[in-house]
C-alpha cells in the first residue's frame, strides 16, 4: 500500500489510530507530514508542529502554541500563560490544548508533530520525568487527531511498543514517492542516472534531492555525471555536506559520551565491519566501556550490528565522517578521492560511470579544532 495512503487509512480507521513516521535523517519524514497534511479531508483543521523547534521549556512552549494554533472562544477555557506557575503546568496546558482544543471552525485538530521525541527535552524540568508516558496516554484518549514522525528508528520502534494506538510507519528508500511529488528529486536524468544516484545516496530522498539538483545544474555547464555531482556536494560548505554534518551533531547530542562516540565513528570510518573486541582494542579501552559507548550510538541510529560486527548506518555519513576526522577540512583533491572510492564501492554492481568531473573549489572557511 502506498506510503501516504497508509497513513490516511490508519487516521481514517473506524478507531483512529496514530501514525508514527520512522525515517533516518533525510529519509523524508517532513516532506511525508506535508503531503498528508495536504491530503487531510475537510472535515479536519491540520496543524504542522516541529517539536524541535519548540522543545525549550514547558512555559515557552506553551507561549509558542496560543501564538501558533487559533482555538475556538467557545472551547474549553486554556489557562493565561501568567497563571502557570511550574513546569509541571505548563506541561499540563501543552497537552490540554494538544488533547482538548477545537479549531475555530469547531472542527477537530490534526496535530502532525514532527520529531516528537523531543518532547523528552522536558523531562530535565521539576515533576516531567514521566511525561512521556502521559502523552501518549493522552493522545490516545483524544478526539483530535496526531501524525507523529521521529528520525530515530530504535527509540520510535520503542515508543510504538508503549504509546496507545501507535501505526508505526517506516520510510526506507524512496517509498514516498506514491504521494506523486518527490520524483521530482530524479526529475531530468536518465534510468541509468537515477539508478547511480539511488546508490550513491542510499535512496534518502534528501540526499538523492541534492545530488540530482547538482547533477543538473552542472549540466548545463557542460558535461557532468553522477559521481562527479557527488564530489562537488562533498565539498566543504556544499549543501549535502552541511546536512551530513548536521545529520551527525544531532545524533551525537542526542546520545551520551560526545568525545568517545566520535572516536569510535572514526574508526569505523576507515574500517568495517568490527566486533566489539576490534573497537576496544583500537580505542585502548576496556570491552565493557566500550560496549556502552556502542550501545549509545545504536540507540541513535548511527550504528548498525549484524551478526556481533558494527557497521555506521548511513554509507554517505561515513563518507563525510572519512573526509572530516583532521584537524584541517578537507582538500579538494582528497574529497575527489575519497569519493571516487566510496562511488565504486556503491556502484559496483551496476554499469560502469564516467569519470568523477572537476567539483568547484571548496570554501575558504579556516580550520577549527574541536575539543571534547
Amino acid at each position: 500500500m502506498p506510503l501516504i495512503h497508509r497513513v490516511l487509512s490508519v487516521l481514517a480507521s473506524p478507531t483512529p489510530g496514530i501514525p508514527l513516521l520512522i525515517g533516518g535523517c533525510s529519509a523524508g519524514r517532513t516532506h511525508a507530514l506535508h503531503a498528508v497534511m495536504a491530503r487531510l479531508d475537510g472535515d479536519t483543521t491540520p496543524i504542522y508542529l516541529d517539536v524541535e523547534r519548540l522543545a525549550t521549556t514547558p512555559e515557552q512552549c506553551y507561549r509558542s502554541l496560543l501564538r501558533h494554533v487559533r482555538v475556538a472562544e467557545d472551547a474549553p477555557a486554556l489557562p493565561a500563560p501568567a497563571s502557570l506557575t511550574s513546569p509541571r503546568d505548563a506541561f499540563d496546558a501543552v497537552l490540554a490544548l494538544l488533547t482538548s482544543a477545537r479549531a475555530v471552525s469547531g472542527r477537530r485538530f490534526t496535530f502532525l508533530l514532527d520529531e516528537v521525541l523531543d518532547l523528552r527535552t522536558f523531562e530535565s524540568f521539576p515533576g516531567l520525568k514521566t511525561l512521556m508516558a502521559e502523552t501518549g496516554a493522552a493522545l490516545g484518549a483524544s478526539a483530535n487527531r496526531f501524525v507523529l514522525a521521529t528520525r530515530f528508528r530504535q527509540r520510535g520502534t520503542r515508543l510504538a511498543a508503549t504509546w496507545p494506538r501507535i501505526a508505526p510507519v517506516m520510510l526506507d528508500d524512496l517509498t514516498i514517492t506514491d504521494d506523486g511529488r518527490s520524483t521530482d528529486a530524479l526529475a531530468g536524468l536518465d534510468p541509468t542516472e537515477q539508478q547511480q544516484v539511488l546508490a550513491l545516496t542510499g535512496g534518502r530522498l534528501g540526499y538523492a534531492v541534492l545530488v540530482g539538483e547538482a547533477l543538473r545544474q552542472a549540466r548545463r555547464q557542460g558535461i557532468a555525471d553522477p559521481v562527479g555531482a557527488l564530489t562537488e556536494q562533498m565539498l566543504t560548505g556544499s549543501a549535502l555536506e552541511r546536512r551530513l554534518r548536521l545529520s551527525y551533531e544531532v545524533r551525537l547530542q542526542r546520545a551520551r559520551g560526545y568525545g568517545a562516540l566520535r572516536a569510535i565513528l572514526d574508526v569505523l570510518a576507515e574500517q568495517q565491519p568490527l566486533t566489539l573486541t576490534h573497537i576496544a582494542q583500537r580505542l585502548h579501552r576496556t570491552p565493557g566501556s566500550t560496549k556502552d559507548y556502542l550501545s549509545w550510538m545504536l540507540d541513535v541510529d548511527l550504528l548498525t550490528v549484524e551478526r556481533k560486527r558494527y557497521t555506521v548506518t548511513d554509507p554517505l555519513l561515513r563518507l563525510w565522517i572519512r573526509l572530516n576526522n583532521g584537524a584541517d577540512a578537507p582538500t579538494d583533491a582528497q574529497v575527489a578521492r575519497e569519493t571516487q572510492r566510496f562511488a565504486s564501492e556503491r556502484l559496483a554492481d551496476l554499469p560502469a560511470v564516467a569519470p568523477v568531473t572537476a567539483g568547484r573549489p571548496a570554501s575558504s572557511a579556516g580550520s577549527i579544532i574541536e575539543i571534547d
